[in-house]
């Protein structure tokens, strides 16, 4: 028979595995490659109870140290959930980056005019390319074990108990957040700068030969200057997606910690 002692400790050991696992479904339901809807729920289940057995295993805090109240418990699981969202949103900039810097060269392109006859779902082609991209390498350099060691460390650095969303966490998101527009231009920028030009040539060419039809012309020289300044430029565009990912390795520490200020 359990007494009351032991259902006590089992109850807590049940408490710290509830709010270990909700932080690490916010991070899984948001981070790259298992946020994605290719990814099976099932799958995705299995991996936040699996991690949520093996961090809570090695969780050192003891179960008595957990305020038991319900309004507690919900501030808890609020913040845990948080929290790993947080953690998820952190390595998804470089892919919102990747992303916008497709729409713009698809708009610059032209390949965005399908949003006028279908409406907004319409998907940025090479916006696709490019996030695709981003999540090879990401694969490639183990991004998604570095998100299982940051979900780690961050159960060292911002206990259960403690953590709060300071104005430092709110400045690094907000800083992050801003770095979006920064990456796009970045990785855009050798396409954007190739289509610049030819612009600038059809301008010259209506001017030199007023007879030309250079609006018709315009959009066959731009689909294949682009598409071909896209290709050549596909090693440089891996380089620069590496070390985005690389720096927000960085950046993803630096918001864990702001959640603790005492380990500032």
């Amino acid at each position: 028979m359990i007494n009351a002692v032991d259902m006590d400790i089992l109850m807590g050991k049940l408490i710290i595995a509830i709010l270990i696992s909700v932080r690490i479904s916010g991070a899984i339901l948001s981070a790259p490659f298992f946020r994605s809807t290719a990814f099976p729920n099932s799958i995705k289940f299995f991996t936040i109870m699996i991690l949520a057995m093996v961090m809570t295993s090695s969780y050192s805090l003891t179960p008595g140290e957990i305020d038991v109240q319900v309004w507690n418990l919900a501030f808890l699981i609020l913040k845990e959930f948080f929290v790993g969202l947080a953690i998820g949103f952190s390595m998804n900039i470089v892919f919102f980056g990747a992303r916008l810097a497709g729409g713009l060269i698809d708009f610059d392109m032209g390949f965005q005019t399908g949003m006028l006859f279908s409406g907004d779902d319409t998907p940025s082609l090479v916006g696709e390319f490019f996030e695709m991209s981003a999540l090879m390498v990401f694969l490639i350099i183990n991004g998604h074990h570095y998100l299982i060691e940051a979900l780690y460390a961050s159960f060292k650095i911002v206990p259960l108990t403690q953590g709060q969303f300071t104005a430092a966490t709110m400045k690094s998101l907000t800083v992050i957040a801003g770095s979006v527009m920064i990456v796009g231009l970045k990785i855009s920028a050798p396409v954007l700068i190739s289509l610049f030009l030819v612009n600038l040539a059809l301008a010259l060419l209506a001017r030199v030969a007023p007879q030309t039809n250079v609006f018709v012309l315009s959009f066959q020289v731009k689909i294949i200057v682009g598409l071909l300044i896209l290709f050549i430029t596909v090693p440089l565009t891996v380089l620069s997606i590496r070390y985005f990912l690389q720096n927000m390795e960085t950046d993803l520490m630096r918001i864990i910690l702001t959640l603790n200020p005492g380990r500032i």
